[in-house]
C-alpha cells in the first residue's frame, strides 16, 4: 500500500511540474478536487489506538477558506484483548492563519472545525477459565451510529499548481450514543457499555492527505 501510495504521488508530482502553467498562485476561489488519505487515531476512553485510510473532496470556498468533505475507516487495537472499528464521514471547513491564504507557494498554516458521524464496532476476546469451554471467545456489539463535532489545526502546502499536501491534527467530541469497552486492572477488556449524551472523552485523529485539484478556474485579469 505504501508503494503504491508513493507512486502515485511521484506521478501527480511530475505531471503537474510539466502543466503547471501559473506558478505565481496555487488555487483560486471555486477549485475543487479529490484525494486521498491516510490517519492515525487515538480514542481516550477505550484505551485504543490504530491507523485507518480514506478519501476526501476539497472545495475552496476563498482565498482563505478551504473545505474538506471526507470518508475514512479506521481499525484500532484496545487494552490487551480489545479492538475498535470505525467509520467516518463528514466535513471540516478550514481557515488560512496567513493573511494571503491559500494563494501562495508557501506552508499555509489553517485552523479548522466541522462535524463527522460514526459507524463503530467495539469488541474484545473473552478468556474462559473453565476446561469444557473453548478456550476463547468473541464478545462484540452490533454497529452502533453517532456523531461527532471536530476542531483543530494543521499544515497545507501547493507545492505545484493543483497539488495539495496536507497534515492536520483534530480532536473530536462524540455527541448522542457512545459505546466504549470496560477494562480490569490488568487492561483486559470485559463488557462493552453504552450510554447516550455528549461523550468528552473522544479522539485524536491525526491525517496526512495528498489533493488534486481537477477543477481550477482562471484568476479574472483586472
Amino acid at each position: 500500500m505504501k508503494i503504491k501510495l508513493s507512486s502515485v504521488f511521484l506521478l501527480m508530482l511530475t505531471f503537474g511540474f510539466s502543466n503547471a502553467q501559473d506558478q505565481s498562485i496555487s488555487v483560486n476561489p471555486g477549485s475543487a478536487g479529490i484525494g486521498m488519505r491516510t490517519s492515525s487515531s487515538v480514542f481516550l476512553g477505550d484505551n485504543a489506538a490504530g491507523f485507518g485510510a480514506g478519501g476526501q473532496i476539497k472545495i475552496l470556498f476563498s482565498n482563505r477558506v478551504n473545505s474538506e468533505w471526507f470518508l475514512d475507516y479506521m481499525n484500532s487495537s484496545a487494552g490487551l484483548n480489545g479492538y475498535r472499528k470505525d467509520t467516518h464521514i463528514g466535513w471540516s471547513v478550514q481557515f488560512a492563519v496567513n493573511k494571503g491564504g491559500y494563494q501562495t507557494r508557501m506552508p499555509v498554516p489553517f485552523v479548522e472545525a466541522g462535524q463527522c458521524f460514526d459507524w463503530t464496532t467495539v469488541g474484545f476476546v473473552k478468556n474462559n477459565s473453565s476446561e469444557n469451554a473453548m478456550p476463547q471467545t468473541s464478545v462484540r456489539n452490533q454497529p452502533v451510529f453517532s456523531a461527532a463535532t471536530q476542531a483543530g489545526a494543521g499544515v497545507a502546502w501547493f507545492p505545484i499548481s493543483r497539488l495539495e499536501l496536507n497534515a492536520q491534527v483534530q480532536y473530536m467530541i462524540h455527541l448522542g450514543k457512545d459505546v466504549h469497552l470496560e477494562f480490569d486492572d490488568d487492561n483486559y477488556a470485559y463488557e462493552i457499555s453504552q450510554s447516550k449524551g455528549t461523550s468528552f472523552d473522544g479522539h485524536i485523529l491525526g491525517t496526512i492527505s495528498i489533493s488534486w485539484y481537477l477543477i481550477q478556474p482562471q484568476k479574472k485579469r483586472a
